[in-house]
């Protein structure tokens, strides 16, 4: 209780920042302001609202204890879009990049207050939920900057040059505001992954 107190303190006075990253969605499912510095996660159906992106881009939210629980019911190589390419994370990213393999985490549930959604991704041939489920965003939990991605479930996943570039730049912007690691010229495309042995 005590850590948990000063973790929201300090991320609420922006003293400190977070960067969630995958499985660390799952945890404190009774910790409120945990579920509320994610935005969303691997949670119960019961303890949160659903949000994905149809087909022409739209939000779609699903209220709490409607629809599926979460789930990755799709796993390998997935392409991620991105719907936000002027914020300091994407920019410079191409629109649509090919992510090694991974579990494309779906239906996260959450409070889903103050999220900023950078990019999606969609199982292909379809395979998983048949929506855009969301991939990389950030949230603004009081004055403190929280980066949240679901992806990186193994070293396969993070042997890939984009997940490795998001991760650190969604982590640079958390504590810094600002982004200056530069997008590397082996960056994976809309059709190559692109990993580091």
């Amino acid at each position: 209780a005590e850590f948990q107190k000063s973790l929201e303190e300090n991320l609420k006075a922006g003293k400190i920042t977070l960067s969630i990253v995958h499985a660390a969605n799952n945890a404190f499912s009774k910790w409120d302001d945990y579920r509320k510095m994610m935005g969303m996660g691997w949670y119960d159906k019961k303890l949160g609202d659903r949000l994905y992106l149809d087909d022409q881009g739209k939000q779609v939210t699903i209220p709490t204890g409607k629809g599926d629980g979460p789930g990755h019911r799709y796993t390998g190589k997935f392409t991620v879009q991105i719907r936000d390419d002027k914020h300091p994370i994407t920019k410079g990213m191409p629109a649509e990049w090919m992510h090694n393999n991974d579990e494309l985490y779906d239906n996260m549930r959450g409070p889903i207050e103050n999220v900023h959604l950078l990019a999606t991704a969609h199982a292909p041939g379809g395979k998983g939920t048949g929506v855009h489920e969301p991939m990389i965003w950030t949230i603004s939990y009081g004055k403190g900057r929280v980066f949240h991605t679901p992806m990186g479930h193994d070293v396969n996943a993070m042997r890939c040059v984009g997940f490795q570039t998001t991760l650190l730049r969604g982590t640079e912007w958390a504590a810094t505001g600002n982004v200056t690691i530069p997008i590397p010229s082996n960056f994976p495309t809309a059709k190559d992954v692109s990993v580091v042995k």
